[in-house]
């Protein structure tokens, strides 16, 4: 798969950076949640500017990021970290992401989503929607 720098993806636990074999490419990270099987973790970077020139390439990434996770084990991170600015197509990839993860029983979580965005999404009535880590969740 293709993955463009803005894209770039990883799994949540990075490999050294002498691993090239690793660098740049999704994998699953497992965490032990109790008696309950382990959840596979799958991080997407967004780009910085979400919107009509990157939101195909981002929504081809994320589905097929979503159709790796096992189906109800695990969870999609989209790491908005440095996401800078977003337009209505951009939150048009972003549900349609979400949408084919709850096809498959996974999690969309938006990570690190400033306080512009997070006022966007309740603005356009779409925090429910997401799970979003470091402040406010749904």
């Amino acid at each position: 798969m293709s993955v463009s720098h803005q894209l770039a993806t990883n799994d949540a636990h990075r490999r050294p950076e002498s691993d090239p074999e690793q660098k740049g490419r999704p994998e699953e990270s497992h965490q032990d949640r109790g008696s309950h099987p382990p959840l596979s973790e799958f991080l997407i970077r967004a780009p910085e500017k979400l919107g009509l020139e990157t939101r195909i390439e981002f929504r081809k990434v994320a589905a097929a990021l979503v159709d790796r996770i096992p189906s109800g084990a695990g969870y999609l991170v989209v790491d908005c970290a440095t996401l800078n600015s977003i337009d209505s197509s951009g939150l048009n990839a972003l549900i349609l992401v979400q949408r084919r993860a709850a096809s498959r029983r996974v999690r969309v979580v938006l990570r690190e989503l400033g306080e512009e965005l997070r006022a966007l999404l309740v603005l356009t009535k779409l925090d429910d929607l997401f799970e979003v880590e470091n402040g406010t969740a749904r």
